[in-house]
């Protein structure tokens, strides 16, 4: 099933572009580390009192298949807020600023945002402190 790559209320950006955005980061980030091990953390965005393991979990696969290094897992049990007010969020883009991790991998989208602009905020953070995101659903998945 697709989501939507319709404009959001700013009308900024659709998916294949998001998409497209993430994963020139990802590629300029690896083209830098060039054969170095490539340190990530693992996250989710889950309800207030949920569960994360669940979430946590469906991101591994991406970290062993591409032969990365998971240093930290972490969430934020904020339910859908902005992502620029989530503390675990932003202690792991502050892990990217000071080397201590090159990326985030989260199950989708939807565990950073599902309006697109809020999306293409995070993605431009985490691309600003030197990092990159990666989805184990990209983003015209479910």
């Amino acid at each position: 099933m697709s989501v939507s790559t319709g404009n959001d209320q700013r009308g900024r950006s659709s998916a294949a572009h998001l998409r497209a955005l993430r994963e020139t980061a990802c590629s300029a980030v690896l083209r830098r580390l060039a054969g170095r091990p490539v340190l990530v953390a693992r996250y989710a965005l889950v309800a207030p009192g949920q569960d994360a393991a669940d979430r946590l979990a469906q991101s591994m696969g991406v970290v062993t298949r591409e032969g990365w290094v998971a240093v930290v897992a972490a969430y934020d049990d904020t339910g859908m807020t902005d992502p620029a007010t989530r503390p675990h969020l932003a202690r792991l883009c502050t892990a990217i600023r000071r080397g201590e991790l090159h990326g985030i991998v989260a199950p989708s989208r939807t565990d950073i945002s599902t309006f697109h602009s809020a999306y293409e905020d995070a993605l431009d953070t985490i691309r600003t402190c030197g990092g990159f995101l990666a989805l184990a659903r990209d983003e015209t998945t479910l």
